[in-house]
């Protein structure tokens, strides 16, 4: 039930940035997709190439969303 609710929130912030907790980590990235099993995030790393890296996560682990604000 968690899941659908926050699988249905979620749906509304793909392409959003967004920073999730996963136990004490927390992953800042913009949200590439969602579903009822786990969301798809890109993570950039501050470093002088822009590196990315594609966090997939199980919504079932998550103890903490924040969507970033919009301009």
């Amino acid at each position: 039930m968690f899941e659908e609710i926050l699988f249905a929130q979620l749906q509304q912030y793909v392409d959003r940035e967004v920073t999730v907790a996963v136990g004490e980590e927390l992953i800042t990235g913009t949200l590439l997709s969602v579903n009822l099993e786990f969301l798809t995030l890109i993570e950039s790393t501050d470093t002088y190439e822009r590196e990315t890296t594609t966090r997939i996560i199980v919504l079932s682990e998550l103890s903490y969303v924040q969507v970033a604000e919009t301009a």
